[in-house]
């Protein structure tokens, strides 16, 4: 067996790493050009020295060193072009190189070396044999380097691959993101440490399974399979799918998916990359439900900036106010003033809001088409993180109807539901405030008790209609006579009150004689019955001077006892307490 099959022998063998691979060609290159020395160096540009890496001795393996490429043969070997990489020097060796140290110290006399390339036809490194005796050079041997220096490169290329390959594995497995490397038979070359937090298991469970037994059938047959194969063909794509963790809750991821082409351009795979937005998606839900609700809730809101200037309404909007959203978008919640809500309150509302405090309260405002109405409002301030006001947010409810209810129920309570005329009980209060204000301003306070005459024979002959008509006649005259500040009120039946706010006893005699007279010239009739109007007038006056302890109930007791002493001086009357 010439050198040349041991040599190939030895090149043959399985080798479990790059160094392991070196050491083997530095041995096939002693065997195969008989040298005692075979080596594997690289240029350290950073240095300007050669990294031999691994040099056979005829014994065993020297330990890497490195020398200077200067004045060194190895030099003129970096400075070949591919078409003529080989250099041989048979003899006179260190004569040539008398500053290489490499040479001085292995007291060498022969050389061969040759360039092998890389990526991009740039050298990558070289391969030499040396020895301490001349030797000749022949074809076998020169045919030797060329092949051996072409599968160095080739196997320089594949290591450098495979670390760069390594380095992106390792980087993959690290990320806490979903990242992953799928082949075109849909297996897990590569998976990210995303993966082993998401399915609970290790990367070695992972890798090499396909993806079906890791997602389940139904995910990879309806979304996963069609996606990839899109990519297998050459198509980028970025999507957005559900994931379901066996015993696991689901996830909802964001995925990009970019084919993996090989320098002659043929797809080998494809990179996954991910992450999970299952918080995001779920806010989003969160979100769409809050908008549908806003949408649809018979509550108006309005977003508005800082400034006041509305950003945002909710459709109902026009309903209540009769704007569409776009008329009020870009305008102040003023559009709706009516000018009839207190100023007071709008005061207390923007010194509320501007100090980053809630408020709630109810405005009167005015729809498009000028109609008033009442709202319910709460309006709160939106804070940043920093606690800056960014925004307002106000919340309101049409109350019209509560409020048409609510007067109505006022006017229930303190009015007399055929007349309209304040009820005792109102009555009684109003004048116990006007009687505080006469006792405080030294004011004069006049009150006048009326009754009917002969009302209940009129009802009794007449009937109840008649006697109705009757009492509406005398409220409808006393109206006209008496003033706009003047208090008036039904005190039940046939008896009525009138209290006359700064008014002396004499004016309100002149008052009491010119209603007494237009009454007595009412007629009241029906079908069946007639019967002229006449009333009894009993009149009493509060003064401080005389009595600063009077009461309301002491002024119109004193005022009955007037009206009693009329009627018994034959009614028609007017009498003065």
């Amino acid at each position: 067996m010439d050198q040349f099959n041991q040599a190939h022998i030895l090149l043959a063998g399985p080798a479990e790493s790059e160094n392991d691979f070196f050491k083997r060609a530095t041995q096939a290159i002693a065997v195969a050009s008989e040298s005692r020395w075979g080596g594997v160096g690289f240029l350290n540009p950073k240095t300007s020295e050669v990294d031999v890496v691994a040099l056979w001795n005829g014994d065993g393996w020297d330990a890497p060193f490195s020398f200077a490429i200067s004045g060194a043969p190895c030099e003129q070997v970096y400075q070949t072009t591919p078409e003529n990489s080989y250099l041989y020097i048979g003899e006179h060796l260190q004569k040539r190189f008398n500053g290489c140290e490499l040479l001085t110290r292995l007291q060498a006399v022969c050389y061969r070396g040759q360039a092998f390339y890389g990526e991009a036809d740039q050298v990558a490194g070289h391969i030499f044999a040396l020895d301490d005796k001349p030797l000749p050079d022949s074809v076998g041997i020169r045919l030797f380097f060329e092949l051996l220096s072409q599968r160095m490169g080739a196997e320089y290329r594949r290591f450098r691959q495979q670390n760069r390959l390594s380095r992106y594995t390792n980087m993959i497995a690290i990320t806490r993101n979903f990242m992953s490397f799928v082949d075109r038979d849909y297996h897990y070359l590569a998976v990210s440490q995303g993966y082993v937090d998401a399915f609970g298991q290790p990367h070695d469970a992972l890798i090499g399974k396909r993806i079906d037994a890791v997602h389940g059938e139904e995910i990879f047959n309806t979304v996963l399979k069609p996606s990839l194969d899109r990519s297998f063909q050459g198509e980028s794509i970025n999507a957005q799918h559900w994931i379901y963790p066996p015993g696991k809750a689901p996830k909802y991821v964001d995925v990009w998916q970019t084919p993996n082409r090989e320098a002659d351009g043929t797809i080998s795979g494809v990179v996954v990359s991910g992450h999970d937005i299952t918080g995001q998606k779920q806010l989003e839900e969160t979100l769409q439900k809050l908008s549908l609700a806003i949408t649809h809730s018979p509550v108006l809101t309005i977003i508005t900036n800082p400034h006041g200037v509305i950003e945002y309404v909710s459709p109902i909007v026009e309903k209540i106010t009769g704007y569409r959203p776009e008329e009020v978008i870009g305008k102040t919640p003023s559009l709706f003033k009516s000018g009839r809500t207190d100023r007071n309150v709008y005061r207390e509302l923007w010194l509320a809001i501007k100090n980053k405090r809630s408020w709630q309260g109810e405005l009167e405002n005015r729809r498009k088409n000028g109609e008033y109405y009442w709202e319910s409002i709460s309006i709160a301030p939106v804070l940043n993180e920093r606690d800056e006001l960014v925004a307002f947010v106000g919340i309101s409810m049409d109350i019209s109807e509560r409020k048409q209810m609510e007067q109505r129920l006022h006017e229930l309570a303190s009015t007399d539901p055929l007349t309209g005329l304040f009820n005792r009980r109102h009555f009684m209060s109003e004048v116990e405030s006007q009687l505080a204000y006469s006792k405080r301003y030294g004011a004069p306070l006049s009150i006048l008790i009326i009754d009917i005459d002969h009302f209940k024979q009129l009802n009794d002959s007449g009937g109840h209609a008649l006697g109705d008509k009757a009492i509406l006649k005398f409220a409808e005259i006393a109206r006209e006579t008496m003033r706009v500040v003047d208090i008036f009120g039904r005190m039940g039946g046939d008896e009525f009150a009138i209290a006359l706010p700064d008014t002396m006893g004499s004016e309100a005699l002149v008052l009491a004689q010119r209603l007494k007279e237009r009454i007595s010239q009412v007629t009241i009739q029906n079908d069946t019955h007639a019967s002229q109007m006449t009333i009894s007038i009993g009149l009493s006056t509060y003064l401080s001077q005389a009595n600063s302890d009077e009461s309301v109930h002491s002024l119109l007791r004193r005022a009955d006892q007037a009206l009693y002493d009329a009627k018994r001086s034959g009614r028609n009357q007017v009498s003065i307490s």
